[in-house]
């Protein structure tokens, strides 16, 4: 878990110290959706092209249901996008515990001139109530590159996915 910790702050650091857009530049937003499948061994499409409302009918009629769904504000190079969907109960022992998920991630813009070169990364914490309280685990989600903006049609890129919890993380950028 410290290597986790450790390996985020290196990442942020030098996402901050790479150069950012101009004012003048065009800005971005990023369209995040996470599903979370019950069944073991569910397969998710690595890369879905449509708009929003068919990649959820799509794999929610593979038996997946969407954990969060989510528009971000304009984007600029080195911005963190927070995500924090959790439920807090009491638990048998009379202590509050958490079930959900907080996640962290980082956009990256290294675009120039002639071409865009756009990246996603972060970190996220898992978090599961039980009797005792909450049980944490916190994963590394490595950088993707991202696929160029298209006015046109929507490419919903797989960036995440963990297997054990059925968990995946897809992104379009507009």
């Amino acid at each position: 878990m410290r290597l986790i910790q450790q390996y985020t702050v290196v990442l942020m650091v030098a996402l901050w110290l790479t150069p950012s857009l101009s004012d003048a530049e065009e800005q971005r937003h990023l369209n995040l959706i996470a599903f979370q499948a019950k069944q073991a061994n569910f397969s998710y499409e690595s890369i879905f092209t449509g708009e929003l409302g068919e990649l959820i009918r799509s794999v929610e009629q593979k038996g997946a249901k969407v954990v969060f769904a989510t528009h971000t504000a304009a984007l600029q190079a080195r911005d963190i996008i927070n995500l924090q969907v959790d439920v807090m109960r009491m638990t048998k022992a009379n202590t509050l515990a958490n079930s959900g998920l907080n996640c962290r991630f980082m956009f990256g813009d290294e675009s120039d001139e002639d071409s865009y070169f756009y990246s996603i990364s972060g970190v996220c914490d898992r978090l599961s109530a039980s009797a005792t309280g909450t049980q944490r685990e916190q994963v590394l989600v490595k950088r993707k590159m991202l696929s160029d903006p298209s006015p046109v049609f929507n490419v919903w890129m797989k960036f995440y996915e963990d297997v054990k919890s059925g968990v995946a993380f897809y992104v379009d950028i507009d």
